[in-house]
């Protein structure tokens, strides 16, 4: 009986230890800025039904890529996409990428692509 009670001191004491342990949590002041240092296109002029790699080089933590277009459609996710220009894709169509930290703090950028 003795032996039960101890080792249920034991594992109540072990248990409050681990659930007193807490991953620190991202907050602003402790955050590292979003450093978005460039969006680049492959080929900034493309043809209607083609494509092109976009890519997106940015620092920070946890980073989170969203990326939208005003007409066509985007391939991928991640901090490399390919844009594929639709056939009613004509013209200087924006391609955004949005980056968000884990923090919940973002960054955006525009590259303009031309479908001819």
């Amino acid at each position: 009986m003795r032996l039960l009670a101890g080792l249920l001191i034991q594992f109540s004491v072990l248990f409050v230890l681990l659930a007193s342990c807490e991953k620190e949590s991202k907050t602003p002041d402790n955050c590292i800025p979003i450093n978005f240092i460039s969006l680049e296109a492959e080929n900034d002029t493309i043809e209607s039904g083609s494509e092109t790699g976009i890519t997106a080089e940015a620092e920070g933590d946890g980073l989170i890529y969203e990326w939208t277009k005003t007409l066509g459609v985007i391939e991928g996710s991640g901090s490399q996409v390919t844009y594929i220009a639709t056939p009613c894709a004509i013209g200087e169509i924006e391609v955004t990428c949005k980056v968000i930290d884990e923090c919940d703090n973002s960054e955006s950028m525009t590259v303009i692509i031309l479908v001819i």
